[in-house]
């Protein structure tokens, strides 16, 4: 035993227990939790474990967050996808109501064109037939009755100028024959010189005077009737019902 006074004065260390040693995670291999059994040695219950619950509730949430995220985008999409297919719709149907109206409108305006030809086809058409019952109109006239040729006659020899020079009337010779007793009646001592011309249409005269000459014929005179309606429609003077 050595003395006291030649003691380290330094204090021992402990032993260090086996317990307090810290063990690295790189020595600890596996871990499991342990539970204690049953004292009277029937089975332990089953423990109770809050986390599956709360991964049990978790995977449920997750699950209805997805089916209500899917049915979002769905809808969305739908709405997306209908809204598309509208515009499509409504720019097609505009093209094809801009086409249609195009095409209205060619057909309008050439419909216009045609009825204004056919109106003035109408109208031409319509003078024509007048100017045919007229043209047979007077000639039953003059037919039925020379004596209808009396009028023209005085109107003739009143256009003409009165210069004191001797005239001539010239008339068909059939209308001469049935109008000459009547004319020198009606036109007395100042009756002209009548003369049968055959190339004067029947119904018309001619008055002639060394400065004037007054064509009544009925050729000239038919003309002057039609040219008022725009038309130049002849008599016909080689018509052989003339």
């Amino acid at each position: 035993m050595k003395p006291l006074s030649k003691l380290d004065p330094r204090p021992v260390p402990k032993p260090a227990s086996p317990h307090s040693r810290f063990i690295p995670r790189e020595e600890i291999g596996g871990v499991a939790a342990w539970e204690f059994a049953a004292v009277d040695g029937s089975e332990a219950a089953a423990p109770r474990r809050g986390k599956p619950a709360a991964e049990s509730v978790s995977a449920e949430a997750l699950q209805a967050a997805r089916e209500q995220a899917y049915h979002e985008g769905f809808a969305h999409g739908h709405d997306a996808g209908s809204q598309e297919v509208r515009d499509a719709l409504e720019a097609s149907l505009r093209r094809a109501a801009e086409e249609t109206a195009v095409r209205l409108g060619l057909v309008l305006n050439t419909t216009r064109d045609q009825l204004k030809r056919n109106e003035v086809a109408i109208s031409r058409h319509i003078l024509d037939l007048a100017c045919e019952v007229a043209r047979q109109v007077v000639r039953r006239e003059l037919q039925a009755d020379p004596q209808v040729l009396l009028p023209v006659v005085q109107e003739a020899l009143r256009e003409l100028v009165d210069d004191s020079l001797p005239a001539t009337l010239r008339l068909h010779p059939d209308d001469l024959a049935v109008m000459k007793g009547a004319l020198q009646e009606t036109l007395g001592d100042d009756a002209p010189a009548l003369v049968a011309d055959a190339s004067i249409t029947p119904g018309g005269c001619r008055v002639e005077s060394a400065a004037t000459t007054v064509d009544a014929t009925l050729e000239k005179r038919w003309l002057r009737a039609v040219g008022n309606l725009g038309l130049e429609t002849p008599w016909h003077a080689g018509d052989e019902d003339v």
